[in-house]
């Protein structure tokens, strides 16, 4: 088999199991269900990056997403009281909608795809040394800057999900 087919085959994998992976994370009934859903979606999100030749973001989507966005979502689902939310059904009378709405995007989203063609001469080099230095040189700031806004997340994060003890009158 050549390199294209291969290719071919590696793309409508990822494409296939992606999108049931998507599909499985939203309609799970189950929150611990829908995060594993979430880390196998991950984890092939990472495959793809590393059959596009881009090893940093590989890694990058594996430390930071894998590691700490869904642990994150982890331990909210561990702090909530799932019990309690379980009983409010109020988004499954727009489940129909939703999936009108989503089977048009999806249709215009293909109208657009359907006739791109991509140029096939040599693969892009990444140079993680130019993106390290401009990350700590000129992006510092907004970087600091995101790190503040991450960190105060996620301490309002924790404070909505504790549970304040009641006093009983």
């Amino acid at each position: 088999m050549s390199p294209t087919v291969i290719d071919q085959l590696f793309f409508i994998y990822f494409y296939i199991s992606l999108s049931i992976l998507s599909i499985g994370v939203i309609v799970s009934r189950n929150i611990i269900h829908s995060a594993f859903f979430l880390l196998i979606f991950l984890l092939h999100v990472a495959a793809v990056f590393l059959f596009l030749n881009a090893e940093f973001l590989m890694a990058i989507q594996i430390i930071v997403y894998v590691g700490g966005v869904l642990a994150l979502f982890i331990f909210a689902i561990m702090v909530m009281n799932i019990r309690e939310e379980l009983k409010h059904r109020r988004f499954v009378k727009f489940a129909g909608s939703g999936f009108l709405v989503s089977l048009l995007f999806f249709t215009v989203f293909y109208g657009f795809v359907r006739n791109i063609r991509f140029e096939t001469s040599k693969p892009l080099s990444s140079d993680t040394n130019v993106l390290g230095s401009l990350l700590y040189s000129y992006y510092l700031l907004p970087f600091e800057i995101l790190s503040l806004v991450l960190l105060i997340a996620l301490i309002g994060g924790i404070l909505i999900a504790k549970k304040t003890p009641r006093e009983d009158r």
